[in-house]
């Protein structure tokens, strides 16, 4: 039997919402540089890009008492705009900028009006003309999404989900919401539970969104809620922005959720990679520094490891050990395996601890 304490902890990155058609690193990069790709027209007026996007910034660089124009933000559209093809990832991009807020308000802002974009055309969408109201779960048979809920439910009755949840934790560094939004209809489907308490069986699942996320979703009770890929307009796409992170501000004591994450990684017995690309931002955000690191007994962690060379993915397994202090044999890294494949493959070794 496992003792009480002992959980999992995934960790997820663009590649596992790209199996609900959700945009993969380079895909968000060249959506935001569409969005932001703002010129004067013959006229001298301004054109291109986004609408939504364009409205938004106006109406910032017209604010009382804001320390920037709307050229400054126009002028930091550009530069990111220019700039995507060569950045590892939008983050990367705020982060080496991170001295220009105008940088950081401007690319939070494309963010946040493609990832809800992206959710309004992902398979998990429920429009709101559908009468019956839920996900069309047939097209994501062969999703993690569906084997990862296979694993929390095995033997399990719908009383058991809050203890089987409760011994997972979820690190995510999307800022879209498929996950949260795929469960709360999962658990509605499968056992027939109302909303209600679906959204209470929720509540005892530790999601992580390190960098923040596009609002929270209507069912979940706290701050202002944004619908699954919810038409906002340009005042509600700012608020949502503002709670976007940047890494500085991802790892802030006060201000984010930094101590838990480092917390759910270091200190869970298995450890699952899924679509995550191992930026060496995003694993110092996970790991911090290798001196806070207590030394660990060994553990097991899992991952996959596609569009990464041979090489490489020796190279990422070897730091994975160093960061978190644990032994090399126990990284299993499949280059040949999505997140689909992975969860089946060894869903023997990733039984969610109390599950028979």
């Amino acid at each position: 039997m496992p003792s009480t304490s002992e959980f999992m902890t995934f960790v997820l990155g663009a590649g596992s919402s790209y199996e609900v058609s959700m945009p993969t690193g380079n895909e968000l990069k060249g959506q935001i540089s569409s969005g932001l790709a703002f010129r004067i027209d013959d006229f001298r007026r301004m054109a291109g890009g986004d609408d939504q996007i364009r409205e938004a910034l106006y109406a910032l660089g017209q604010r009382p008492g804001t320390a920037h124009s709307v050229n400054d933000y126009y002028r930091a559209a550009r530069r990111i705009c220019a700039a995507m093809p060569q950045a590892p990832s939008i983050d990367n991009f705020i982060d080496s900028h991170r001295s220009n807020p105008a940088i950081a308000a401007v690319g939070k802002l494309a963010i946040a009006a493609v990832i809800l974009r992206a959710e309004r055309s992902s398979t998990l969408y429920v429009s709101p003309d559908n009468i019956y109201n839920t996900v069309n779960f047939h097209p994501l048979a062969d999703t993690w999404f569906n084997a990862f809920f296979q694993l929390v439910c095995l033997n399990a009755q719908e009383e058991d989900l809050p203890g089987r949840l409760s011994r997972v934790r979820v690190v995510t560094f999307n800022y879209d919401r498929t996950l949260e939004h795929f469960l709360f209809h999962s658990i509605q489907n499968y056992y027939g539970t109302k909303p209600e308490r679906a959204a209470q069986i929720l509540s005892h699942l530790s999601i992580f969104h390190p960098y923040g996320k596009v609002g929270t979703l209507p069912w979940q009770n706290f701050g202002a809620s944004v619908p699954f890929g919810g038409e906002i307009n340009s005042s509600a796409l700012t608020q949502v922005a503002e709670t976007l992170r940047t890494f500085t501000e991802g790892t802030s004591q006060t201000d984010s959720q930094i101590d838990q994450i480092r917390n759910a990684v270091l200190e869970a017995e298995t450890l699952v990679f899924l679509g995550f690309a191992f930026h060496e931002l995003n694993l110092r955000l996970l790991f911090g520094s290798q001196r806070e690191v207590p030394v660990r007994h060994s553990k097991q962690v899992f991952g996959t490891a596609m569009g990464l060379s041979e090489s490489n993915k020796k190279a990422i397994a070897a730091e994975l050990a160093g960061l978190g202090r644990f032994d090399s044999t126990q990284i299993t890294l499949r280059r040949e395996l999505s997140a689909a494949q992975l969860l089946p493959e060894y869903s023997r070794s990733l039984r969610v601890p109390g599950a028979a």
